[in-house]
């Protein structure tokens, strides 16, 4: 009995060193294979990036080449749709020289530039390969001055909205449009102004339809008047008409009806001062007065040869 348990002892010593370093065998090869695993890794992820620096050198080879050769230099450069501007100001704004090589021109760019001219409405640019160019642009079609309280003047297209300040460059431009101020300017998030609304209403009008004449005696001068809404002035504004606010397409059909009527009979032509069309269902006509009515005859007279 008491040789027996040194023995045992022994055997369960020996086991324990015996599985001991089995472990230690089992955790080197793990580490092995991890390092075997991430050489791989690298291997892969280093051939990927040459693979992806070869073909990005590759890429900005072949672009230098198309973009630089001379086959592709721009021979031929339409420009069409000027009225105001010329040719060289819009080659000019665009940045776009003659003998440029076309492929190497940023379209959206060089259109940008071109659609920040103040009188450039629309602008398209398009490449025929292998030299040419083409440039259409829309300019802007003023359809009044607005001058406000302050001396400021600002140009106003056909869609009624104000594309330009206007300076001494612009030419004169007829009708004017006088009565409001910097508070009736639109500005973004407020609702617009009674005045500058019967404005835009007048002027939408007028695209359609053209602005009221008599005997060729142009619309000079609209002025708004928060109180009474649009008055309409022709020729050198001894003439008025009163269109107050809103209803302006069925008192335009009547304005119409009745200068027509004005322009058959010439015994009326010189005879009104102002037509109040304020309220449509009470039509008011004031005469001249008798010492203006023959220089009026005089006017309507030269206007209609």
């Amino acid at each position: 009995m008491r040789i027996s348990a040194p023995i045992k002892t022994l055997k369960s010593f020996g086991s324990r060193f015996s599985r001991k370093k089995n472990r230690f065998r089992r955790n080197s090869a793990v580490r092995k294979e991890n390092r075997r695993h991430w050489f791989r890794f690298f291997v892969k992820t280093g051939g990927g990036l040459l693979v992806m620096l070869a073909l990005s050198v590759g890429f900005i080879l072949v672009y230098d080449y198309f973009t630089q050769t001379r086959r592709f230099e721009a021979k031929r450069i339409v420009v069409t749709g000027c009225q105001r501007l010329s040719e060289q100001e819009i080659l000019d704004i665009s940045g776009i020289k003659p003998g440029v090589n076309i492929l190497s021109i940023n379209l959206s760019t060089a259109k940008q530039r071109i659609l920040n001219h103040p009188w450039v409405a629309k602008a398209s640019i398009s490449r025929i390969i292998p030299s040419e160019l083409h440039i259409r642009i829309e300019e802007e079609e003023p359809l009044a001055l607005l001058e406000i309280s302050d001396g400021t003047a600002f140009l106003v297209n056909q869609s009624g909205q104000i594309f330009k300040q206007a300076d001494g460059s612009d030419g004169d431009f007829r009708p004017r449009i006088t009565g409001l101020d910097n508070r009736d300017l639109p500005a973004p998030g407020w609702p617009d102004t009674p005045s500058f609304q019967a404005a835009m209403e007048m002027f939408r009008l007028f695209r359609e339809t053209g602005p009221p004449t008599l005997s060729n005696i142009p619309v000079n001068h609209i002025r708004m008047d928060p109180h009474i809404g649009a008055t309409v002035y022709l020729g050198t504004e001894e003439r008025a008409i009163v269109m107050g606010f809103g209803q302006y397409r069925e008192k335009y059909a009547v304005l119409s009806g009745l200068l027509k009527q004005i322009e058959k009979d010439h015994r009326m032509a010189p005879d009104y001062q102002c037509i109040d069309l304020f309220d449509i269902n009470r039509i008011v006509i004031t005469p001249v007065p008798v010492e203006l009515t023959r220089s009026v005859r005089e006017e309507v007279s030269i206007a209609g040869t």
